[in-house]
């Protein structure tokens, strides 16, 4: 049996179900929602939920800071109860950190995030519990807080079904179908196929493998996260705030039933690749001690705490830890949406899909086909502005016009841009180099370089640039 679709999602996380809602909002009549397992089975609701306002980027910032109010006001704008609790969040830095932290701050500001600069002495009129010993700077967000990544998930899926989606669980796509250049439908796993002229790769830790589906190598790793449960004692009192001590190199977050969640600021994910089969399975006690020594020293009421248990989380790491948007090679379109980079990216941006967000940053791959023309002319080419927008920028060295050797033309530009050592020289990579090479990618993510798209195609700015704090 074949059925048709406009658009075919694959993924039932909060990304995949969030583009759906917002989708059919913008008129798109048939979309359909494959999930392999069931909503939110995988990095979403293993996600511990924590919105804060502080991104390195200021494109990252105004979606978050969208995407808050979409939460703040949940009910009213999908229906249904995100779980969101508003108790403030407090970042800490060390002193080396501050003056990056003062500069990002005045970025925020100007986008209407309310944040205030805090001293460590500061810090026990918002949270006493605290132990500013060490701290540089104290961020207090009091807007910020955390949610219910699953619920936000399911309250978007009765939303996007009211609208006219479809949502299929226990749905496996093995097949994404071509021809011509073109992408034309899948397969499922029960050997159903579904003719569509766009797909969407929204499989957060399994968009790789469907990736592959179509020979296409996504530049991403799946990094092992472990959290870890704890009980605070009934002594403690009222509910601590959201704490990130990247001083100290450890993150808390409250429960309900005086449990916290607690992980590790400091460790590079990337150097931990996992199976995403085996996300949610246990966290040795081992393994939780050195961030329960962490936790119990920038909260040190917690040292107290007894421990309940740890499971292995996850994140899909970009090579500068930001979101990617790419539509892909084809000359039909194909959106790929995988949600990399750290701390629940792709919760804290969820409620951002078209409410205000900047034109660059919409998907792109629904244009140039004739059958969504009320969706053209809501999504535009991308302007030179737009372009900017997204970092996008050619190599200084022009390296497009001649190859290593300085006597033969790349064809096509990138492709043969000449060694690793003039590529890094360069201080650039292209997507191409990535694809076709992983040790470039980590690479680019070490030097933090900038990575441009394929030369020809602005509409591919993938991958925004790579800053730390």
């Amino acid at each position: 049996m074949t059925r048709t679709a406009d658009v075919v999602v694959i993924g039932g996380g909060v990304t995949g179900i969030s583009l759906a809602f917002h989708l059919t909002g913008l008129g798109v009549r048939r979309v359909l929602v494959l999930e392999r397992r069931f909503l939110a089975a995988g990095g979403t609701g293993h996600s511990v939920g924590i919105i804060r306002q502080l991104y390195p980027t200021p494109e990252t910032s105004a979606m978050v800071l969208r995407s808050l109010r979409v939460f703040q006001r949940f009910g009213d704008a999908v229906c249904g109860d995100a779980g969101y609790v508003g108790c403030g969040a407090l970042i800490g830095v060390s002193p080396a950190m501050r003056p990056k932290l003062e500069a990002t701050l005045a970025g925020q500001r100007a986008l209407g995030v309310r944040a205030e600069l805090l001293e460590p002495e500061d810090v026990a009129r918002v949270e006493p519990r605290i132990d500013p010993a060490g701290l540089g700077a104290v961020l207090y967000e009091p807007e910020s807080g955390y949610g219910d990544p699953t619920a936000v998930t399911l309250g978007y899926a009765d939303a996007a079904r009211r609208r006219g989606a479809v949502i299929e669980q226990g749905a496996e796509v093995v097949t994404i179908h071509q021809a011509s250049g073109r992408v034309t439908g899948v397969t499922t796993s029960a050997g159903e196929r579904v003719d569509a002229p766009v797909v969407v790769n929204a499989a957060g830790l399994w968009s790789p493998a469907v990736a592959r589906l179509v020979g296409v190598e996504l530049p991403i790793v799946i990094g092992r996260h472990p959290v870890f449960i704890v009980e605070r004692d009934p002594s403690f009192g009222a509910p601590h705030l959201v704490y990130l001590d990247l001083g100290g190199g450890s993150y808390v977050r409250p429960e309900t039933g005086n449990l916290t969640l607690t992980g590790s600021l400091t460790d590079d994910e990337t150097e931990h690749p996992m199976d995403p089969e085996l996300l949610g399975t246990d966290a040795s006690f081992e393994e939780a001690s050195t961030i329960l020594d962490r936790t119990g020293r920038a909260l040190p009421r917690l040292a107290d705490a007894r421990y309940r248990r740890g499971y292995a989380g996850a994140f899909d790491i970009t090579p500068d830890w930001m979101p990617i948007l790419h539509r892909g090679r084809h000359e039909r379109p194909r959106l790929q949406a995988g949600t990399g980079g750290r701390r629940a990216h792709g919760f804290a941006h969820c409620g951002d899909r078209d409410l205000g967000e900047p034109r660059a940053l919409r998907p792109r791959a629904l244009q140039g086909h004739s059958r969504h023309r009320h969706v053209r002319r809501v999504l535009p080419p991308l302007s030179s502005a737009a372009q900017s927008l997204c970092h996008l920028r050619r190599c200084p060295r022009r390296c497009d016009q001649r190859g290593d050797a300085g006597d033969k033309k790349c064809d096509p530009p990138w492709q043969l841009a000449g060694s690793a050592r003039r590529r890094v020289a360069c201080r650039s990579l292209s997507y191409r180099d990535l694809r076709g090479s992983p040790r470039a990618v980590w690479l680019a993510y070490r030097l933090r370089l900038r990575v441009i798209p394929e030369w020809g195609s602005p509409d591919l700015a993938t991958i925004m640039a790579a800053t730390s704090l």
